[in-house]
């Protein structure tokens, strides 16, 4: 039925009623969730609707027809009466207001509710407002007027509106969910139809194109076995137009070539046998060495391979040739190459002892430098301090002389006025003189005096007594003015021995700063010797560090050296035993080439 029917065609065809099948199925399923969606939000609405309906009126008979029966009997006082009487309009105008909120942009549903609820509304607002009232002004007679006749009037329009909107409510949802259900049935019904049709297209349409894709499959499998065991004349004999029947006779042409190909094979495999063993012969005459043999050069296939091997061997011999006088030259050039790295092994040694010798006298010579950096630097430093104390000194001299010339001034100054207290005793003896004159003639007068009480007798007895006291005042003042006379003798005398002295000071004090300014000025000079010194010492010091620094650059290169050294002696040695294996694989060579039999 499908063997004329392309392999990709009835693939196709399966995959086009499974996916027609599926397509159905997901059709029926999507319109039926589609319209049970819609059911079920109709359904919710609905339900809502009755809910928030009766979540309304029961607020209004818990919040105001409850509060004003448990009023009535007691049960609360007023003040929670109006605490819940204002909780519950509050409640209710929130409840009201979200509902008409949710209808609105409706204008049915919010014509309805105006003509059905809007009185009612107003009357349950009014109960609210009148029970409170009556709570306000706590009236118990008032308050049973208003149980027994008002409250049904402000209640119960409201209340069976509700109510009959919650069952009107509860009855569609009931009638919405009555389709949905047998919407949902029949749909369900439909699906499973389809899916039973596609299951049978399926079951029909797959066995058939399994066979007619796995029958012609085994039939290639079984002659490629057969061929496989030897059996070149098994065929798969197919007759189809489709992929497999084209694969079946290509195959079968395949093996008619492959026959008739496998007979002329065997006709040429038996004539490069013959050739392969006249070239095994040439083969083993060749291996033995002997390059004069050529190898016959027949017409099939081992001809290019006579031809290069007859190549090879003249190119061999030649080769070979070429390498016996290059060995010969190379095994000249080695003993040369030998006999000079032993002369320049010899030279390196010797080299080597030098450059010790001259390290160990750089080490030397490097640690003698450094001593005497060292020591230029000590010498360095205490020249410095040398120089450091002569200049104190310097200025301990200078201190020195400048207070020589101060003692010298303050000498001079005292001198001056010892020579003013002189000029002054001077003038105490002119004084002196002056109250020694004046005694003198007060004793005289005391004198005259006496003479003349004694000459008045009785009368002058008073006058006496005067005379005797001026007279030993006048002796009184001559003896004083002899002393003051003699002390100012003395002061005189003290005073020209005291200028003497104190000018012989002046005149060693002179020499004594004479004598500091000579100090200093040889302390000044040998302050700038000692800074010369220092400045020559330290020079000497930098020279000696870089001299140092040198010694240690020439250490490190005669380190280097002789490190060099070391190394190009090791090389040498490696060298050398190189030139004697090169000398030895020369050898060798020569006798490896001389086994070998070469044309003239």
């Amino acid at each position: 039925m499908f063997s004329n029917i392309r392999i990709g065609r009835r693939l196709l065809l399966l995959i086009t009623v499974l996916t027609v099948v599926f397509l159905a199925v997901g059709t029926v399923t999507v319109i039926g969730m589609t319209e049970m969606s819609d059911n079920t939000s109709e359904l919710n609405d609905k339900m809502a609707e009755a809910a928030e309906f009766s979540q309304i009126a029961v607020s209004v008979r818990h919040n105001l027809v409850k509060v004003g029966q448990s009023l009535n009997v007691g049960r609360i006082t007023w003040q929670e009466a109006s605490d819940n009487l204002e909780f519950g309009l509050e409640e209710f105008n929130r409840l009201w207001s979200a509902h008409q909120s949710k209808i609105s942009g409706n204008p049915k549903l919010e014509e309805f509710f105006s003509d059905a609820f809007e009185l009612e509304v107003e009357l349950v607002r009014e109960g609210y407002a009148a029970l409170a009232a009556i709570v306000k002004a706590e009236s118990r007679p008032r308050l049973s007027l208003y149980i027994l006749n008002e409250e049904q009037e402000y209640t119960d329009p409201f209340l069976n509106s509700a109510d009959a909107l919650a069952a009107l409510g509860s009855s569609e949802a009931q009638v919405v969910f009555d389709d949905s259900e047998s919407a949902a049935n029949l749909y369900l019904s439909t699906g499973a139809i389809v899916i039973i049709i596609g299951l049978i297209l399926a079951v029909t349409l797959g066995p058939l194109i399994y066979v007619s894709i796995t029958s012609p499959i085994k039939n290639i499998s079984g002659v490629i076995a057969k061929v496989a065991q030897g059996d070149l004349g098994a065929r798969t004999g197919l007759k189809t137009k489709d992929e497999l029947g084209q694969l079946a006779n290509a195959f079968d042409g395949l093996l008619s070539e492959r026959v008739s190909t496998m007979a002329q094979a065997e006709d040429d495999n038996e004539q490069i046998n013959n050739s392969v063993i006249e070239l095994l012969e040439a083969v083993s005459a060749l291996s033995d060495r002997d390059l004069t043999v050529k190898v016959p050069v027949a017409e099939d296939v081992t001809g290019p391979v006579a031809d290069a091997m007859n190549l090879m061997a003249s190119e061999t011999a030649r080769v070979l040739r070429e390498i016996r006088t290059i060995a010969d030259q190379v095994a000249e050039a080695a003993s040369s190459v030998q006999t000079q790295g032993t002369k320049v092994n010899q030279l390196a040694s010797s080299e080597r002892v030098i450059v010790e010798d001259t390290m160990v006298k750089l080490d030397e010579a490097s640690k003698s430098m450094t001593l005497i950096a060292k020591l230029a630097k000590a010498s360095n430093d205490i020249a410095t301090k040398a120089s450091e104390s002569t200049l104190e000194a310097l200025d301990t001299v200078s201190k020195t002389a400048n207070g020589m010339n101060e003692i010298r001034e303050t000498i001079s100054e005292t001198e001056k006025r010892i020579k003013r207290l002189g000029e002054r005793s001077q003038e105490i003896n002119g004084i002196v003189a002056i109250i020694n004159n004046i005694a003198e003639r007060t004793h005289v007068l005391a004198l005259n005096a006496s003479m003349q009480a004694a000459a008045a007798g009785d009368a002058g007895r008073g006058f006496a007594v005067v005379a005797d006291e001026v007279q030993r005042l006048a002796e009184s003042s001559r003896q004083s003015t002899s002393e003051i006379g003699g002390l100012v003798s003395n002061i005189q005398t003290e005073t020209a021995e005291t200028m003497a002295t104190m000018n012989r000071t002046i005149a060693q004090v002179v020499d004594g700063t004479e004598l500091a300014q000579a100090s200093g000025v040889q302390m000044e000079a040998t302050q700038k010797t000692t800074a010369e010194l220092a400045n020559a010492v330290n020079q000497i010091a930098r020279r000696s560090l870089v001299q140092v620094s040198v010694n240690n650059s020439l250490r490190e290169q005669a380190q280097q050296v002789q490190t060099s050294t070391n190394e190009t002696s090791s090389e040498l040695e490696l060298q050398s035993a190189q030139t004697a294996n090169l000398v030895e694989y020369s050898d060798r060579l020569i006798k490896s080439v001389s086994v070998f039999k070469l044309p003239a």
